[in-house]
Parts: C-alpha cells; structure tokens; sequence
C-alpha cells in the first residue's frame, strides 16, 4: 500500500484566497497595483505628469507581483528578503573558545591584606586572590628613581622591583604593577596607562582596590612607559626597557 507523507505542522498551510492565489500573496499584489493606481489616477487627471506616474505605476505595480508570485530559493520573495538582512545583520558565526584562550582568561591568585575585589576595566579577570612574597618582606622591596625623578625599570635593577606571587604563569599579560604608597598602603582607583615608547596608548585601565595594574595580553621586548593620571602626589613616569627574562612578576611602584 502506497504511503502518503504526513505534514509536520498543519498550519503551516496557508489559506487560498481564491484560485492559487493565497491571502498573503493577494495582499502584496493588491497594495502593489491599489498605490501605483493612485498615482495613475492623478496622472489621469492631469495633477501629476504622464512622466512621473506612469512610472511609478509600473514599479509598484512590479513590485506588488514580485512579491506575490516570484519565489527565490524555494521560498516567498518576502522571507527570502527578510532572511537575507537578518543573515547581515545578525549573523551566525561561532568563535571556538581552545585550551589557550581558557588558560588566557583565567584568574591569577594573588594574596594582599585587603580584601577580594575585581579588576576594574576591559580584560576579563574575575577577582585577584593571594599575594605571596617568598623571599623578602614588603618592607625590603625598594623603589629608587633617578635624578629626574623617573623610574626606570630593566633587567639589570628588577630585583629592586618584582616580587613573588603564586599561580604567575595564569598573569594574561606581563606588564603589572602594584602602585602604592610609602607605608605598603595600595592606591586604588587611578587611571594607568601603558603607552609604547612613541608614547601611543597600548592598554588603560584603573587600579583596583589593592593597587593592582594586570595588562591584558603578553608585549613583545621593547621600551614602554606607564603614566598615571589623578595621583595624590605629582606624577613619576616609568619606563620599563621590557627583556624575555624578565617574567610576568608584577613591579611595585611606591608613589
């Protein structure tokens, strides 16, 4: 016995006007043909010239038959044209998220008198934890400037500035800094700006609550320089001459 397909959705149907011809279909061609047939009607009345109406008369009137009886792609005109705009507008691709871009994302752990808080700004790190010094007390981490009253950082003085944290390896970038004050108070809030050495602006961001600067991706070696903006006390740029062996530890910056 001969099987008959059986329709998914009953109501997909779609209801016959009259003939072929659906409700949908009808209405686009009506409207089509009832505006261009106004314009028609007043060229018929000498009010608009035979030039402009008769024109338009054809276009809405193509239009109208277009849309009522052309399909495209196996479907209506009309949701053929709303597909397409959608597919511009609102387009389906996926990014795959792989091993690398987790371990990217992920939170350092890093210990502080303060309390938990999360990073104010772009990179997506949830809260810094624990920070952990392991060979020297705070007390013990200097800051020296030079006679004008900048900082320079390099390989050769980074001991005077980096200190031991845990979980370093899960740090996005490797230019972080810890601002604070003379008595290991860290200064929160204050935009930072990390700028190459033609002083054009690479990332920005503000210090949380524990005085923590986290860049946001690894930099190449080169010069870079670190400005902030709204400090207590006049302003100290930094220059770090950033080398492969000097890690991602963080540099602690005493204002």
């Amino acid at each position: 016995m001969r099987q008959h397909p059986i329709p998914q959705n009953v109501l997909d149907v779609e209801f016959k006007l009259f003939t072929k011809f659906t409700l949908r279909e009808f209405a686009y061609l009506a409207l089509g043909v009832g505006i261009g047939g106004i314009f028609l009607y007043f060229t018929t009345k000498d009010q608009i010239p035979g030039i402009i109406g008769v024109p338009i008369f054809v276009i809405f009137s193509a239009l109208g038959a277009f849309f009522a009886l052309v399909p495209i792609n196996d479907q209506p005109a009309d949701k053929f044209v709303t597909n397409f705009f959608n597919a511009i507008n609102k387009p389906t691709q996926r990014v795959w998220l792989n091993t690398e871009l987790k371990n990217q994302r992920a939170k350092p752990v890093i210990q502080t008198e303060q309390k938990k808080s999360k990073i104010i700004g772009g990179f997506d790190i949830n809260k810094i934890k624990k920070q952990i010094f392991k060979e020297q007390p705070q007390d013990d981490i200097l800051t020296p400037t030079s006679n004008d009253n900048s900082i320079i950082i390099n390989e050769e003085n980074i001991s005077k500035y980096q200190f031991n944290i845990k979980s370093v390896d899960k740090l996005p970038g490797n230019i972080n800094i810890w601002l604070v004050r003379d008595n290991n108070q860290p200064i929160p809030s204050i935009n930072t700006y990390l700028k190459d050495s033609n002083n054009k602006i690479l990332y920005a961001n503000k210090t949380d609550k524990n005085g923590y600067f986290i860049s946001n991706r690894v930099f190449p070696d080169g010069i870079y320089n670190i400005e902030f903006e709204n400090l207590p006390s006049k302003p100290i740029p930094i220059k770090i001459v950033l080398t492969k062996n000097m890690g991602k530890l963080p540099y602690k910056i005493k204002i």
